[in-house]
């Protein structure tokens, strides 16, 4: 009995130890000593620097390539290592939050050099400063945020209002950013600020992630009809041409007759029908239409129609049915006569 006490004891206090010792990295190594809010420039011998997911050399790099020089970095943390003399600055980039060293960065005088170095290093050819466009708003979300500068770490401009889907922005200025992303400056409410242009109506449909939810259809849907045909409407009538040409092939050569009844010299003589079938398939040929045979078939025959084009109008079945009707009918008649 002693000796079951004694493990669960030990262990105990293993597992208090372990804890505690975890708990004092994890909050050495994750969060800041000093919270902060300015902005530092990369300027590094090697053409840029790494961010690490603690303030320590030998942690793990949370990015692939360097940050450029050029970059602006918004430390909203800081970490000194005494031991090493170096302070460490807590960032966001590229939506990891991480520690980069402030060794190799210059401080940035105001947001605005902050967000001009960053242009610079985009490029000219990145850069429009006097675009002059419309675009419409849309994220999954339903709305957005009009930030300070061309990036979320530039903070929200205080005060506005958030942006809604499908409304109207006029940008002013765009620029293409090293990280990839696209922003433009816009103006809500007499205010001016920076939208994420990957953040629209036009971004999305390129995309192929754009819907209306006020239709409740997608895009993918809608260019889909408007591309295989001009008149949506009639896309069912296009689905049913396969059977009409299917399984009507011998009246497919009388359907421009109703055309021809109505000339005239065509009335005084129900004859020329057969003389007229020649004719109607030269006009089949050259006027071949999608959209004439449903509306000959649905449409009601006229009452000068030719006697072929009722008969091919009605069913086989129902022929037998009349056939054994009238053979029934004669053979009471004459089952009645002989009994008289």
């Amino acid at each position: 009995m002693k000796k079951t006490g004694m493990i669960w004891l030990i262990a105990l206090m293993c597992m208090f130890f372990s804890v505690n010792v975890w708990a004092d990295v994890s909050e050495k190594k994750t969060e800041p000593d000093i919270k902060t809010d300015y902005y530092m420039i990369v300027e590094s011998k090697q053409g840029g620097i790494d961010i690490y997911s603690h303030p320590d050399l030998e942690s793990t790099k949370l990015n692939e390539e360097l940050i450029p020089n050029g970059t602006a970095l918004h430390i909203e943390g800081e970490v000194e290592d005494k031991e090493n003399s170096r302070t460490w600055g807590y960032v966001q980039y590229h939506g990891m939050y991480g520690y980069v060293p402030l060794d190799d960065c210059r401080p940035a005088q105001s947001r605005k050099e902050a967000i001009d170095s960053e242009l610079y290093i985009a490029g000219r050819d990145h850069v429009n400063y006097n675009a002059d466009y419309d675009v419409k708003a849309y994220t999954s979300e339903g709305k957005q945020k009009l930030y300070q500068g061309p990036g979320e770490k530039y903070g929200t401009v205080p005060g506005v209002r958030d942006i809604e889907n499908g409304e109207t922005l006029h940008i002013t200025q765009d620029a293409e950013m090293v990280d990839g992303s696209h922003w433009g400056v816009t103006t809500i409410d007499g205010r001016q600020g920076w939208v994420n242009l990957d953040d629209t109506e036009e971004a999305a449909r390129e995309r192929g992630e754009f819907s209306d939810k006020a239709s409740g259809a997608s895009e993918e849907y809608v260019t889909m009809v408007t591309s295989d045909s001009q008149n949506p409407s009639q896309t069912p009538a296009v689905t049913e041409t396969p059977e009409l040409t299917a399984t009507a092939v011998p009246t497919a050569t009388e359907t421009p007759e109703p055309t021809a009844t109505a000339v005239p010299t065509a009335t005084g003589t129900p004859e020329p029908t057969a003389t007229a079938v020649p004719t109607a398939t030269e006009k089949l040929e050259a006027t071949d239409s999608v959209t004439a045979e449903p509306t000959v078939t649905t449409e009601e025959k006229p009452a000068s129609a030719s006697a072929a084009e009722k008969e091919s109008s009605i069913p086989a079945p129902f022929i037998w049915i009349a056939m054994i009707a009238v053979i029934a009918v004669a053979s009471l008649l004459i089952y009645h006569y002989k009994k008289r």
